[in-house]
């Protein structure tokens, strides 16, 4: 199996991250690959706000960068500076770097496309948010675009339509 590295935001709403990079890495899973999420495990036993460990848990997540077939970036538009980082290293080193929400929304690999009809797509335009950056200050995100193909809203539907009150949740 492909090994991706999920390169999403750590700091800031810092809950609220690592559930979206624990989300991320389902996906990635159900793709069909072997995501590596070290923000996900390394915060486990590193705390973030001691400089000298995130400094060692950057580096952990740089070597394990070169591991990977391609770099997955959930925020690649507006990247945080951990995140910056570790795309210009996959960039140098020639592994792929993707948007990871595209990534997540293709096709498995043995998946093949049925012969429907292009019904057209819905472009999702979500509110900036803001984070805290190390210095206090308000660093604004801008909105976020997510364009989904017809197909996808149609089988939302019919989710919704053969199980009445579920609750669907996409993403963080």
């Amino acid at each position: 199996m492909k090994k991706v590295y999920i390169c999403s935001p750590c700091r800031g709403d810092y809950e609220n991250n690592i559930q979206r990079a624990k989300e991320y890495s389902r996906a990635a899973v159900e793709k069909g690959v072997i995501p590596v999420t070290p923000h996900i495990y390394l915060t486990q036993f590193m705390d973030d706000n001691v400089p000298e460990e995130r400094e060692l848990a950057l580096k952990i997540g740089s070597e394990l960068v070169l591991g990977c077939s391609e770099l997955w970036a959930f925020g690649i538009d507006h990247p945080s500076a951990g995140m910056a980082a570790e795309i210009e290293l996959a960039k140098a080193h020639g592994i792929p770097v993707r948007n990871g929400f595209e990534a997540i929304s293709e096709l498995k690999p043995d998946e093949e496309p049925e012969d429907k009809p292009d019904i057209g797509s819905v472009t999702l335009h979500l509110p900036a948010f803001k984070a805290m950056a190390v210095c206090n200050q308000h660093l604004d995100h801008g909105p976020i675009s997510i364009e989904l193909d017809g197909s996808v809203i149609l089988e939302l539907a019919d989710r919704l339509i053969s199980d009445p009150g579920v609750h669907i949740e996409i993403g963080g």
